[in-house]
């Protein structure tokens, strides 16, 4: 008798932390969430790629989390980053001019962003894009090139994973107003 009890208790303590690793690991929670999201998983290293909303896309995992990559169609004037407001302080010996001019306080008090031409930050940095970037909860990411890549912990569930690559989208779509040796 009381090992059934034993046994009823362990079980969702067994379920609880297999669902906790599940999640935590992207060669078994990727494969699923690359097919929720129409991409391809490769296993080694855990990988998704292909294309998400019309722009080709990838996310790797990596010692230090993930990393998510949207490629341009054509390569911008522009280099632009976002990260929370103490690491891009921190992060300031990087010779780009000063901060963009935030228009959302969400956006303001959480994140800080910066755009080699001060003009151009405003447009990449619309109001619709700062409050999508203040609902997220890790952003951190740098645009220059033809693409654009994004550090974060991990990428765990569809929702998640969506809102990041619609952001991360969204600031491609930005740099794409700006090509090399354009307006």
């Amino acid at each position: 008798m009381i090992f059934f009890f034993l046994l009823v208790a362990l079980i969702p303590a067994i379920l609880y932390f297999w669902r906790e690793h599940k999640m935590n690991t992207p060669a078994l929670q990727w494969p699923v969430l690359a097919r929720i999201l129409g991409l391809q998983y490769e296993p080694k290293p855990p990988r998704m790629s292909g294309v998400w909303n019309g722009r080709r896309v990838a996310a790797e995992s990596g010692p230090a989390g993930a990393t998510a990559t949207a490629w341009l169609s054509a390569a911008t004037s522009l280099r632009v980053e976002c990260g929370s407001r103490m690491e891009m302080t921190q992060r300031a010996w990087i010779v780009i001019p000063d901060p963009v001019e935030p228009r959302d306080p969400a956006f303001r008090d959480k994140l800080l962003a910066r755009c080699s031409v001060k003009a151009a930050g405003l447009i990449v940095f619309d109001a619709t894009l700062q409050k999508r970037l203040a609902a997220l909860p890790h952003v951190d990411f740098v645009g220059e090139g033809t693409r654009v890549v994004w550090k974060v912990p991990s990428l765990k569930t569809p929702d998640e994973t969506e809102a990041l690559l619609a952001a991360l989208c969204a600031v491609a779509d930005g740099l794409e107003s700006f090509p090399m040796g354009g307006k």
